[in-house]
């Protein structure tokens, strides 16, 4: 069974897919069998950062054509196997829960190491799923205060969510899992739920605890240009813990580089054609800090 490793983050332009790419890339070099996945099911574009002008066949034709996990898998040059996405196919972004779920399994089921899921942004259900099901979460960000405050939401959701999930199948919490779902009136922070679960049920706030203690992410914070910028990390687990109650690895950072740009523009693989860069160095860091600590 391959093992998933799901790549999020808060808001666009925060250098995600770019990590995602080079990540699926230095695990390939240590002879692991990759598969990376576009997972932006609004907004494909993670193979521009592979080579690729056009998306080769991908994810719309496994889930709407019918085809075979086999025919949508590209061999790269690059040393992974990748699944485009389908960002210009009205509906792409809404499948449904089974669409979603055969996909995974099927994916599963092949001899990859590991499967690299390039989530697109934002709190939609499908990426908040597609998150809390992997083995290993990542949180790309970069030190913009929007891109922090969206990181954060994004957690929130997805531990909300899985909570919601776990009280769904209860009907004495339809009142706890209403207001889990609707913004305006949430809990703020995860000592309100489970004090709201206790009320209803001891046991289920026991789980729920537990539940906090056993969910992990990893975090990254991208294009770096002044050291002092490494203080988002801090800052960062810091209100995750004490709202949250979930744990925070920081996995690190990628530096500024105008070459990165250049290679997007150019739709070439950076870290492929630049493994002795800063860059590079530090997305092998990730790799490394990723593999012992999530």
């Amino acid at each position: 069974m391959s093992e998933i490793i799901a790549i999020a983050s808060g808001k666009g332009g925060v250098g995600k897919s770019f990590l995602a790419s080079c990540l699926a890339i230095s695990l390939a070099a240590l002879g692991e069998k990759i598969l990376l996945v576009d997972a932006d099911l609004g907004g494909a574009n993670l193979h521009n950062f592979l080579g690729y002008k056009f998306p080769p066949t991908g994810l719309y034709n496994f889930l709407r054509e019918k085809f075979k996990i086999d025919e949508i898998i590209t061999k790269t040059d690059v040393g992974i196997d990748f699944i485009a996405g389908s960002g210009d196919v009205l509906g792409m972004a809404h499948i449904t829960k089974a669409e979603r779920q055969r996909f995974i399994d099927k994916v599963a089921e092949y001899d990859y190491k590991y499967v690299i899921l390039d989530l697109g942004a934002g709190t939609s259900y499908n990426m908040v799923d597609l998150f809390n099901l992997a083995a290993k979460k990542i949180m790309a960000m970069n030190s913009e205060p929007t891109a922090i405050e969206n990181a954060y939401g994004f957690l929130k959701v997805a531990a909300y969510r899985y909570i919601e999930r776990f009280l769904a199948a209860d009907s004495s919490f339809q009142d706890v899992s209403r207001r889990l779902r609707n913004k305006s009136v949430s809990y703020k922070g995860l000592d309100d739920v489970v004090q709201a679960v206790r009320e209803v049920n001891p046991d289920k706030a026991v789980e729920i605890d537990e539940f906090a203690n056993a969910y992990k992410i990893g975090i990254t914070l991208n294009m770096v240009r002044f050291k002092k910028e490494l203080n988002v990390f801090y800052g960062f687990e810091t209100v995750v813990k004490k709202y949250l109650k979930i744990q925070v690895e920081k996995l690190g950072f990628i530096p500024f580089d105008n070459k990165v740009g250049e290679a997007v523009r150019l739709m070439q693989p950076f870290y492929y054609n630049n493994r002795s860069s800063a860059v590079a160095a530090c997305i092998d860091d990730i790799r490394d800090a990723l593999l012992k600590k999530l």
